[in-house]
């Protein structure tokens, strides 16, 4: 598997390219690494295909990482590409080009992990459904459906797409694993599908409900990458899914 690593500062690219090398021992992808000082030395090098995976600085000296993404994109549909960034406050054309992913500087070896295991292992999911009683009724619900879940006692309730709330006598883990890769856990006990996100900013996570919602104070972070790169990985595929319809 090739990969490119673009970045202007040589420690950056030697971190990342020490970790992937971790990665590597652990997966045996055989992974065969190029770095790049600058967006240009890439693309004087680049051929359509010869990379699996491209890891984009955005903010470099001269070309940023996201012309250099478009350039790409002109020739290669297929290429990953994961920018690297210093700031949250990246630019939004980093959509167009369908990147997979971002990852905030300095990497982190854990991060870069999250990352690879989802963006190297994307794959279409049947629609599945949560089954519960409530109210001496049976309900079945799509978890495309479902919005919300929270701990409430000794039971769960759920809040679907029209606003109704559910509670069942169930515990969080037992609800929880029948989810999927929408549902991040913000808080212990709460756990909200990431399609009905508008945004997250500072503790707060915004829903298309109107509800807000407080972050894990410890992983605001760590839950704020894991919805961005969700948003990308769902680009990525309905832009697939577009190409082959």
């Amino acid at each position: 598997m090739n990969i490119a690593i673009v970045d202007d500062l040589e420690p950056d690219r030697l971190r990342l390219e020490k970790y992937l090398r971790k990665y590597d021992a652990a997966h045996g992808l055989n992974f065969r690494i190029t770095q790049f000082d600058s967006g240009e030395a890439l693309l004087r090098d680049f051929v359509p295909f010869r990379y699996s995976l491209i890891f984009l600085d955005i903010y470099m000296d001269g070309m940023t990482g996201v012309d250099a993404a478009k350039k790409i994109r002109e020739t290669d549909e297929n290429v990953l590409i994961l920018f690297l960034t210093t700031s949250r406050e990246y630019s939004m054309e980093a959509f167009s080009v369908f990147a997979s992913g971002y990852l905030e500087k300095p990497c982190e070896e854990a991060a870069l992990f999250r990352t690879l295991n989802h963006v190297l292992c994307i794959k279409s999911e049947q629609e599945k459904t949560l089954t519960f009683s409530y109210a001496k009724k049976n309900y079945c619900l799509r978890l495309s459906d479902v919005v919300l879940l929270e701990t409430k006692g000794n039971y769960i309730v759920i809040t679907d797409r029209e606003n109704q709330t559910y509670r069942t006598r169930k515990t969080f883990s037992e609800a929880s694993s029948l989810l999927d890769r929408r549902f991040l856990t913000l808080v212990k006990g709460v756990s909200v599908n990431m399609d009905y996100i508008t945004e997250i900013k500072g503790r707060n996570c915004y829903l298309e409900n109107g509800m807000v919602l407080f972050l894990h104070v410890r992983k605001q972070k760590e839950l704020f990458d894991t919805w961005m790169n969700y948003k990308f990985a769902k680009l990525r595929e309905s832009a697939a899914q577009g190409g082959n319809g």
